[in-house]
């Protein structure tokens, strides 16, 4: 059983740098923290991010695909920053 361990990615999109503090447990996330110098209309935007991606598998095709869904779905704005970026900052935790 693989023990849950908190690795850090950061990824600069041309609005501002994305910190992502990731916990998984046999390939699915446990906790994730997202933070930096962006900027995400609604304010609540990354808190629902953040609580929908607990519990998902760890790969790069399903967090693309729910940000979007998010995005989507609540009607995100983020000037210079898109689910692309969110989920390059997660990997980079992920493939430490």
């Amino acid at each position: 059983m693989e023990t849950s361990k908190t690795r850090q990615g950061i990824h600069k999109s041309r609005g501002g740098l994305i910190r992502s503090f990731v916990a998984t447990e046999n390939g699915i996330i446990k906790d994730i923290t997202i933070s930096g110098d962006f900027f995400l209309l609604p304010e609540e935007a990354l808190f629902k991010i953040i609580e929908r991606l607990k519990g998902v598998p760890a790969n790069r095709e399903k967090l693309q695909e729910i940000i979007e869904e998010i995005y989507e779905k609540e009607n995100i704005q983020s000037p210079g920053t898109t689910p692309s970026d969110f989920t390059e900052s997660i990997m980079k935790a992920l493939e430490v």
